[in-house]
């Protein structure tokens, strides 16, 4: 693998994490807004208590199972030691570049697969590279919800 390719991985598993970050911390911020509105409307007097309680369990389990806080925690850490890798590329020699990102990939997150393009479109464009990816609707909607919907 040449130092070309190898900081090629590293901007993308950088974007790949941050994007991830982004996305799940988004998913459980508005959870919680929806838990919270929820939990206001049994002040409501047209309220149906039974069917807010179910949207409210139902949300409840998918925050608490899917952990989604957690992960964005965990991939925006991870996404700061890539950063601090790509910011100390220059000073380090192909060996050490290799070696630091093997060690960094055991600690990655598992991202969602429709960030994937998003993330291979992002860092070819940071590198000034050539890049004829085409995201898909349903990946563009993602991407953008994860805070970086690439254009060029």
């Amino acid at each position: 693998m040449n130092r070309h390719n190898i900081i090629f991985d590293i901007n993308y598993s950088y974007y790949l994490e941050e994007m991830f970050s982004t996305l799940t911390g988004r998913i459980d911020k508005l959870i919680s807004v929806f838990l919270f509105i929820l939990g206001g409307s049994v002040f409501t007097p047209f309220s149906n208590l039974l069917l807010f309680g179910v949207f409210v369990s139902c949300l409840s389990a998918i925050q608490y199972f899917y952990e989604y806080a957690k992960h964005s925690c965990f991939s925006n850490i991870q996404a700061k030691r890539y950063l601090a890798l790509i910011y100390n590329e220059s000073t380090l020699s192909d060996d050490e570049l290799h070696q630091k990102f093997n060690e960094l990939q055991k600690s990655d997150t598992k991202c969602y697969g429709l960030l994937a393009n998003a993330a291979y479109k992002r860092t070819s464009i940071k590198l000034g590279l050539d890049d004829h990816t085409k995201l898909t609707k349903l990946e563009s909607i993602f991407a953008w919800f994860a805070g970086d919907l690439p254009k060029a």
